[in-house]
């Protein structure tokens, strides 16, 4: 009896996520790394299996395309928070922001904002 092959049982039924993370920009090192796999796999089984080449050849005018309308809608999506954050939001409404942001914020980012914070109230208070 045949012992079925690697690719079949580990890497073929990741290769629609293989084919989203590449689209998306990700290296084969950080791809391997999300989907729990080696990167010795991938370029291996990338010479033998041509859907797993295809799956890690996403066309470069396609990730541009991707890229740009990422950064257009993030700049679209920033610009339309600032606006309301500046004219419409309620104090709750910015305390809450302003939590969501410090607990993503590491260390270095919240010393940042405290001295932001102690500089603005010393200007506000000149």
């Amino acid at each position: 009896m045949v012992r079925p092959n690697q690719y079949h049982i580990v890497v073929e039924p990741k290769l629609e996520a293989i084919k989203n993370l590449r689209k998306q920009g990700l290296s084969l090192t950080n791809i391997a790394q999300k989907l729990d796999l080696k990167l010795g796999q991938l370029t291996y089984y990338r010479k033998s299996f041509p859907d797993l080449d295809d799956a890690l050849n996403t066309p470069p005018d396609e990730v541009k395309q991707i890229e740009r309308s990422a950064y257009f809608n993030r700049q679209k999506n920033y610009n339309s928070l600032r606006s309301f954050i500046r004219t419409q939001s309620t104090s709750e409404e910015r305390q809450e922001y302003f939590r969501l942001i410090l607990e993503k914020a590491d260390q270095t980012e919240v010393r940042r904002f405290k001295a932001m914070i102690s500089d603005f109230e010393k200007q506000r208070n000149a």
